[in-house]
């Protein structure tokens, strides 16, 4: 009787630590998705993204050209600041494209940067 107990107790402890090791992947795996292949969490991306286009937006106007924006967008992440530099370097270079388009409507930072997909 002692050893069945003994033997229930050793399959429920496998059972667990199996689970918990499945877990902990899991997890693993979900913090890997918070970060861009750049190796910059998305958070930062986001935030980068909003202090960007909102310098950017006074300076651009909707007839602005491409390369207009282009250069104001370059320039911006030139006067950004040090923590800043690179995400934004990044984030012109990834989502180029998507900025000269968006930035050539009414739309805000929020909005800007959900459609380009660098927020959520």
């Amino acid at each position: 009787m002692l050893r069945n107990i003994f033997l229930v107790n050793l399959l429920v402890y496998a059972v667990c630590a199996a689970h918990w090791e499945i877990r902990e992947v899991d997890s693993a795996e979900d913090q890997n998705e918070d970060m861009c292949a750049d190796g910059i969490p998305k958070l930062n991306l986001c935030k980068t993204c909003k202090d960007i286009i909102e310098k950017v937006k006074k300076h651009v106007f909707c007839d602005s050209t491409s390369d207009e924006i282009k250069a104001t967008l370059k320039k911006a992440c030139e006067k950004a600041g040090m923590l800043l530099k690179h995400p934004c370097k990044i984030l012109v270079k990834k989502y180029l494209h998507g900025l000269i388009d968006e930035l050539k409507t009414d739309d805000g930072p929020n909005t800007i940067c959900t459609k380009i997909h660098a927020c959520k």
